[in-house]
């Protein structure tokens, strides 16, 4: 029995160092995820206050209007879906190529975390455990690979912003060539793919499940 216990405890240990290198190796993801879900739990209390009117009024922003799922299109869906996404990884991009904008690259997650809280938060408010049915089988399985797709926007474009910022203050000291262009494009071809994924998501999910829902 003490040995087994011995075993169990240089396991926790081993699993504990394991996780807390991967935090370290991934600080950055984590340092961004926490603006993510600072947003979601504002978006959340936000939603007290909030109706129809307002999730419409954002709807572009985020796809909040979860009323017109089940009755629109696949392609609709998927279209409005993907065009949310691509507007959040779009903003990192442009911000990634200024040296001041890893500074704004939190409240992009920050803003897309009050979006998904908004949502969450009005249909459990609004309909309760319908609301929360609804929200967790057709809403978050798209919306979790999407926030996926825009974290790794946010650090793709907060190292380019960094790069930038590097090339101009040693500008001065010594030759630094500029950073190249066609990598950073390509990786935000590859985060778009994460991105038409989530939109798949969205379609599979509220195919299969939205029609089981009613809101009227």
């Amino acid at each position: 029995m003490a040995v087994n216990a011995d075993r169990l405890k240089q396991n926790a240990a081993a699993n504990g160092r394991i996780f807390m290198d991967s935090l370290r190796e991934n600080r950055e993801l984590v340092f961004f995820s926490v603006f993510l879900i600072c947003g979601m739990a504002f978006g959340a209390v936000f939603a007290r206050n909030a109706d129809m009117i307002t999730l419409k009024k954002l709807d572009f922003l985020f796809y909040s209007n979860f009323q017109s799922r089940a009755g629109q299109p696949m392609s609709t869906v998927f279209s409005a879906s993907f065009a949310s996404s691509f507007l959040f990884i779009f903003v990192c991009f442009l911000c990634g190529l200024s040296m001041w904008g890893m500074l704004f690259i939190p409240a992009v997650l920050f803003f897309r975390g009050f979006g998904l809280g908004l949502t969450s938060g009005y249909l459990y408010a609004a309909y309760g455990g319908k609301g929360v049915l609804f929200n967790l089988s057709v809403i978050l399985p798209g919306a979790f690979v999407c926030c996926i797709a825009i974290l790794l926007a946010a650090k793709e474009g907060a190292r380019f912003s960094r790069v930038i910022a590097s090339c101009s203050a040693g500008a001065g000291k010594k030759a630094i060539g500029p950073p190249k262009m066609k990598p950073y494009v390509l990786r935000f071809g590859a985060i778009l793919t994460v991105a038409f994924s989530a939109a798949v998501f969205d379609v599979l999910f509220s195919g299969c499940f939205a029609g089981m829902f009613s809101f009227k």
